[in-house]
């Protein structure tokens, strides 16, 4: 629906949306009016005590302010849910209630420095217990309050609000230079707006100049997108929640119907009689299944300590302790030939790496280089080398920080840079940096000549290479394959394992 418009500035929320923080504050006054009034009228108060006698005015007063909050927020109950999503008409009142609830909000503002003054002035010397108490709840409830409205208008102010209303009064006007202006100023206003959103959730980071472009990319794509949406992000919410109902609905009719083929929905994909499934029974078959079963191992573990305490929530969280130099001495010994890149003090990602094919019994796979810095379009990854399978192993991380999610929403097409005649594929840009990341990495650092080098006495030289991911690791390792082919003389598998992209 619509956002709504108050002091002719647009605002990010809709008036059907104020139901429930309306009804909030409405139980919250009720019941601090129940326990003001016993307490007032109730308890009594000795006349020669003046602390007592300027607490009761004050109180008698807030209860004159708490009626009128209830009578608001009852009319702006009321009025929210009139109409429906998209006939917005009959809460066009909302706003003028608003107002008014505003202005009583000023007065409680008024009274709660009033409470705060009384409490300066009268809290230590008062002997009057009930008197400091009542106080004090007052002063607390009102400043609740008007946190909770600062909060919410902070979360709900949209900075191009005034332009928007601005467009749309144009628009109808058919003004089309001033519409144009205007436009484009909505859209820079939008585009800062979710830069400085980003920033924001970014905090604790350190900006450099990727992260920067990151987001002004990822900021123009959301300001292209809601630019011309009058729309509020409950309506998102409840957008997905209704795409999913409807998704559930025509799956089960299609399902029911008598004259389809269809017998099952598998992540999506439609399962018909004529499906081929993998023939367990097949040698062939059911070693590559082995296959993708025994590396799906490389690319959770590439993943570090928050997968393996995931994985074995009991004991996992001891295992590491006892392995973790801070602790153990002889756990210094599991990460002695590892060159590792910005691990945590303990180095709790490359422990939980070597834990996790230990837990598994693969003893014969060692690592080579582990790589824990995580930027935009640099995503931590390690290369291994596995002795039984006779295979060097580049497995690269899948999202699990915001930097990931800013590498994720950066989907413009980049173009892959291979010579003829690939030289022209294009793929997902934030993928494609972090491919090329990973490939500077390595050459720099010479990895895989350490990995191949390793141990010639078991011909490591002629060992395989094989690259694994999950989800954003898996769109990176199939690029990764691509940059790898020239200059790489050794057999080349890629396996990718759970694409970025949900089935449809």
């Amino acid at each position: 629906m619509p956002g709504m418009v108050v002091f002719r500035r647009r605002w990010s929320v809709g008036s059907d949306d104020l139901v429930l923080p309306a009804l909030f504050l409405f139980l919250l006054h009720c019941a601090w009016l129940v326990i003001l009034s016993m307490v007032v009228f109730s308890l009594p108060y000795g006349s020669g005590r003046s602390c007592s006698v300027t607490l009761v005015d004050h109180g008698r007063g807030y209860l004159g302010i708490l009626v009128s909050c209830l009578i608001c927020e009852s009319a702006i109950m009321w009025l929210s849910m009139r109409g429906s999503i998209l006939y917005t008409q009959p809460r066009d009142a909302v706003q003028y209630v608003l107002y008014i609830r505003l202005a009583i909000l000023l007065v409680e503002l008024v009274y709660a420095v009033v409470g705060i003054i009384w409490l300066v002035q009268y809290y230590q010397p008062c002997s009057d217990v009930t008197a400091k108490n009542l106080t004090l709840g007052i002063v607390a409830c009102n400043w609740l309050v008007i946190f909770s409205f600062f909060i919410t208008l902070l979360c709900t102010f949209d900075p191009t609000g005034r332009t928007f209303v601005k467009l749309k009064a144009t628009r109808r006007r058919q003004r089309t230079l001033t519409t144009y202006t205007l436009r484009h100023r909505l859209e820079e206003g939008q585009a800062s707006s979710w830069t400085r959103r980003l920033k924001l959730i970014m905090c604790c980071t350190r900006a450099q100049d990727s992260q920067s472009d990151a987001y002004a990319e990822v900021a123009m794509l959301f300001a292209e997108f809601f630019r011309d949406l009058d729309i509020v992000p409950s309506d998102i919410i409840a957008g997905l929640v209704l795409l999913r109902q409807r998704q559930r609905a025509k799956r089960s009719t299609i399902l029911d119907q008598a004259n389809n083929d269809i017998l099952a929905f598998l992540s999506g994909i439609p399962v018909t009689r004529s499906t081929t499934y993998l023939d367990l029974k097949n040698s062939v078959e059911m070693a590559m299944y082995k296959d993708v079963c025994y590396y799906m191992l490389f690319a959770l573990a590439a993943y570090g300590w928050p997968m393996y305490l995931l994985r074995k929530p009991g004991c996992g969280l001891c295992h590491l302790a006892t392995s973790c130099p801070c602790v153990s001495v002889s756990g210094s010994q599991l990460s002695q030939t590892v060159t590792v890149e910005e691990d945590n003090c303990c180095g709790c990602n490359v422990l939980a790496i070597r834990r996790h094919f230990l837990d598994q019994d693969l003893k014969q796979v060692h690592i080579v280089y582990t790589s824990c810095h995580d930027d935009v379009y640099e995503t931590p990854f390690f290369v291994a080398v596995d002795h039984d399978k006779k295979k060097v192993i580049i497995s690269i991380r899948g999202t699990l920080s915001p930097k990931d999610a800013l590498t994720d929403l950066t989907g413009d097409a980049e173009r892959l840079p291979v010579d003829e005649p690939q030289g022209t594929w294009l793929g997902h840009k934030g993928m494609v940096f972090s491919a090329e990341y990973i490939k500077k990495k390595l050459e720099q650092n010479m990895i895989l000549s350490q990995a191949f080098g390793r141990d010639l006495g078991k011909g490591t030289k002629h060992y395989g290479l094989v690259i694994v991911g999950h989800s954003l690791g898996a769109g990176t390792a199939a690029i990764l394959s691509f940059l790898l082919r020239p200059p790489v003389s050794h057999t080349a598998l890629l396996l990718i394992l759970a694409p970025w992209w949900p089935a449809q």
